[in-house]
């Protein structure tokens, strides 16, 4: 079954999406609204069955709708809470290989520091 996740923060790292998801595909960076506003991220497309699963088997994650940077309306898997979760250098890092969109990059914490 093909099922699109909505990944941020630290766990769209490159290793990470690799290590949480062998055989995952990019699709497109996307956006997905909050209480707290915008979040940017990927979308994945992954081939597993069935609904994502955390170690003590919970439930790691929750059908939202996503935006991908093209313009695409999809329901995706995002995690619970769905904030940009990880250490901040971990978050930047992840934001800045993506390139997601700069106005929100500059919002990250640890950005205004790290500017080049």
């Amino acid at each position: 079954m093909t099922r699109y996740r909505f990944l941020c923060g630290a766990e769209m790292a490159p290793e990470a999406v690799l290590a949480s998801f062998p055989g995952a595909r990019f699709v497109a960076r996307a956006k997905a609204s909050s209480d707290g506003g915008e979040i940017w991220g990927i979308l994945i497309v992954t081939t597993d069955a069935g609904d994502p699963i955390g170690p003590e088997g919970e439930a790691t994650g929750s059908e939202r709708p996503v935006v991908t940077d093209d313009g695409r309306s999809l329901s995706a898997t995002a995690p619970h809470g769905w904030r940009p979760g990880g250490e901040a250098p971990a978050v930047l890092a992840a934001a800045r290989y993506w390139e997601l969109p700069p106005s929100y990059v500059r919002q990250l914490p640890g950005a205004a520091a790290s500017a080049d």
